[in-house]
C-alpha cells in the first residue's frame, strides 16, 4: 500500500492513478489464474479418484464373481490408500436385500467422498420347483397333452395340481431391472442379461422376424407372454407369467425356462431346448421338437449394473 500510496503522491493525477489500475489489474488476473490453476488440479484429482474408483470396482467383481458365482453374506477388503490425495479406499462386495429367493448384491468402492457401485442379483427357484423340474421335463397342473408329439424318454406328467404354489410372480417387482421394451429393442440390443419385469394389463408380445433376439435374459409378466412365430432365441432365458405362455409356430428357444401359473402352449414346428412347468394345460402340437436342459434350474446371475446411488 505505501508503494502505491508515494505513486500517487510523485505523479499527482492521472499518470499515477493508471499505474495503480494497471498493477490492480496484474494482481487480480494473477490471482484468478492460480485459482484456475487449483481447480483445474482438483478437477484433474477428483477425476483420476473416479477412475480409481472405476478400476477397483471392475477388478472386484470380476474376481469375485467370474463364472457367474456368487458369495455368501458380504466381503469387506482391508483399507488400501489411494494417490494423489492419500485418500482411504474402502470396498466390498455386500447382500442388500434377498426376497423369495432373489438376492441382490452391490461390489461397491468409495473414497474422499465420491461413490462407484455395481450391481447384481442372483434369481434361485424354490426348491419345490427345482425338484419338480428334475423329475420331468414337462409337467402340468391340471392336464397334458401332446405326449405322442415327443421323443422317447422325455418325462412329462398331467394332473399334478398348484405346482407352482411357490411362485409369486409380484416378488419379482421390488427387484425389476428394466421394463419389458418395444420389439425393435429385443432386437437390436438383445436381452442384455437383465431382469425384465411387466405389471401392466396387456400381454407382451416378444418378436423378431429378422434376426435372432441375442443374450440372456428373464422375461416376468403378470399378463401373458408370447413369442410370435419364427422368433429364434438362442441363449438361456427364463419366462414366467402370472397368464400364459404361448411358443409360436417354428421359434427356436435354444435354453429356456418356462414356467406359467396359467397355461403353455408349444405351437407345431417350435423347437425347445429346456424344461416347461405350469398350473394349468401344457399343450405341445405336432412337429414339435423338446429337448431336456436340466441346466435352466440353476440360479439365473444377471449382468452387472450401475447402482443409482
Amino acid at each position: 500500500m505505501a508503494v502505491f500510496n508515494k505513486i500517487l503522491k510523485d505523479c499527482r493525477g492521472g499518470i499515477g492513478t493508471a499505474v495503480l489500475a494497471g498493477i490492480l489489474c496484474a494482481a487480480v488476473c494473477l490471482h484468478a489464474a492460480a485459482y484456475w490453476v487449483r481447480q483445474e488440479a482438483e478437477e484433474n484429482s477428483r477425476r483420476i479418484l473416479r477412475r480409481q474408483l472405476q478400476f477397483a470396482v471392475q477388478a472386484l467383481a470380476k474376481a469375485g464373481f467370474e463364472n457367474g458365482s456368487l458369495p455368501e453374506g458380504e466381503i469387506n477388503l482391508p483399507p488400501q490408500k489411494l494417490q494423489p490425495g492419500n485418500y482411504t479406499l474402502k470396498a466390498g462386495i455386500f447382500e442388500e436385500s434377498t426376497s423369495g429367493g432373489i438376492k441382490k448384491y452391490s461390489v461397491q468402492a468409495e473414497a474422499g467422498g465420491e461413490t462407484f457401485a455395481l450391481q447384481q442379483l442372483k434369481i434361485a427357484l424354490p426348491q419345490q420347483i427345482s425338484e419338480l423340474g428334475k423329475r420331468y421335463t414337462l409337467a402340468a397342473g391340471k392336464s397334458f397333452q401332446g405326449a405322442e408329439n415327443l421323443p422317447e424318454g422325455i418325462a412329462y406328467a398331467g394332473e399334478l395340481g398348484e405346482i407352482l404354489q411357490s411362485l409369486d410372480v409380484k416378488n419379482f417387482a421390488a427387484f425389476k431391472e428394466m421394463d419389458i421394451p418395444s420389439k425393435s429393442t429385443f432386437e437390436e440390443y438383445g436381452l442384455g442379461g437383465a431382469l425384465y419385469y411387466d405389471d401392466g394389463n396387456y400381454s407382451k408380445s416378444i418378436a423378431s422376424s429378422s434376426k435372432n433376439i441375442k443374450g440372456e435374459g428373464v422375461l416376468v409378466s403378470k399378463m401373458s407372454i408370447f413369442i410370435a412365430d419364427g422368433t429364434k432365441m438362442p441363449d438361456f432365458c427364463v419366462i414366467i407369467s402370472d397368464g400364459q405362455i404361448e411358443i409360436g409356430k417354428n421359434a427356436v428357444l435354444g435354453k429356456a425356462l418356462l414356467l406359467s401359473k396359467y397355461d403353455i402352449t408349444v405351437k407345431s414346428g417350435a423347437s425347445v431346448n429346456g424344461i416347461a412347468l405350469c398350473d394349468g394345460r401344457l399343450i405341445v402340437e405336432d412337429g414339435v421338437t423338446f429337448t431336456r436342459d436340466e441346466s435352466v434350474l440353476q440360479p439365473f446371475v444377471t449382468a452387472y449394473r450401475l447402482k443409482q446411488q
